[in-house]
């Protein structure tokens, strides 16, 4: 494939405008998807419209980054101030589309699968921040393309390819599941087998669900004789389940369970100043989502360095 010889900067040059798309669409999800009636989730039929006025945009008035810099951030119908997180969103998804082929092999599969994680995770990312929720409509079908992803390599575990990394030839599976050599990819990374999958899958769900129902059922106890402060229902959300869940089933257990603690530290040096600075009650909801989604990357590519670092006592 003639696109599989392009040097890295130039593919860059390529995708990084199909990202900026994409991030447009994200928005698009970003908005609808959280809503609570049925014709407001519509994302395939229902053209964008300003969230203020409800008036359609018009195609020059909806070009991403743009668009917004040209209008000012604001409405041209209404003058409504358009949040910094709809050029924020398609920035990032550009710059997603356009890093990945330094990480990747571009055009094989875990550059796709790589793609997938990353868009999923900034729509999740600000599904939570502004309201709360990780939608099931993305997270149900995360699941199934994360099992889906580790299974041709049980079929066709002979398929491969000669592609170009690092300006050397190298044989790289089309189809291979694993963490393949790529531009700035270590090489410690492992395959994630079928198996790898499907318990990622389980425990992803399983380990939190546990952890909650305990945490609940203790704290209730303790703090329901001490104080006259109504049971807390949960601690985390169902939808914190489903994101480890599908991130298990894409990168495996392991690395699943690197990602819930990570994602743990980074709430931690960020919720609990605020907690107790603004002195907020304990039922307090916060995105645990957005910590998973910023651990993931992380974990990803650097996880098991750092691990063995750390075992090697280095940290």
């Amino acid at each position: 494939m003639f696109l599989l010889d392009l040097p890295p900067w130039m593919l860059t040059c390529l995708l990084a405008p199909f990202g900026l798309v994409f991030g447009s669409f994200a928005n698009v999800l970003i908005h609808r998807l959280p809503q609570e009636e049925a014709q407001n989730r519509n994302v395939a039929t229902k053209p964008s419209h300003c969230p203020s006025c409800g008036k359609n945009i018009r195609w020059f008035h909806n070009i991403p980054l743009i668009s917004w810099l040209w209008l000012r951030g604001k409405c041209a119908n209404c003058g409504w101030k358009i949040p910094i997180r709809y050029p924020t969103v398609e920035l990032l998804t550009g710059i997603l589309f356009g890093i990945s082929p330094w990480f990747f092999p571009f055009g094989t599969l875990i550059w796709f699968k790589g793609i997938i994680c990353g868009y999923a995770l900034i729509v999740l990312f600000f599904t939570d921040l502004t309201e709360y929720i990780l939608p099931d409509v993305l997270q149900f079908p995360l699941m199934a393309l994360g099992l889906l992803f580790a299974l041709p390599q049980n079929f066709w575990p002979e398929a491969g390819t000669t592609i170009s990394i690092s300006g050397g030839w190298e044989t790289a599976r089309m189809f291979h599941n694993g963490l393949q050599i790529a531009p700035s990819w270590g090489r410690w990374h492992g395959a994630t087998t079928i198996w790898d999958s499907v318990i990622g899958l389980v425990v992803g769900y399983g380990f939190p669900w546990v952890f909650n129902l305990a945490y609940v059922k203790i704290r209730n106890a303790i703090v329901t004789r001490m104080s006259t402060k109504e049971p807390l229902e949960s601690g985390m959300g169902m939808g914190d389940f489903k994101m480890l869940a599908w991130l298990g089933a894409f990168w495996g257990w392991g690395h699943m369970l690197g990602i819930l603690f990570v994602a743990v530290i980074i709430m931690c040096i960020f919720v609990l100043p605020t907690h107790f600075l603004r002195r907020r009650e304990s039922d307090t909801m916060y995105p645990l989502g957005c910590g998973i989604a910023l651990a993931t990357p992380i974990v990803v590519f650097w996880g098991q360095m750092l691990w063995q670092t750390y075992q090697a006592g280095g940290l």
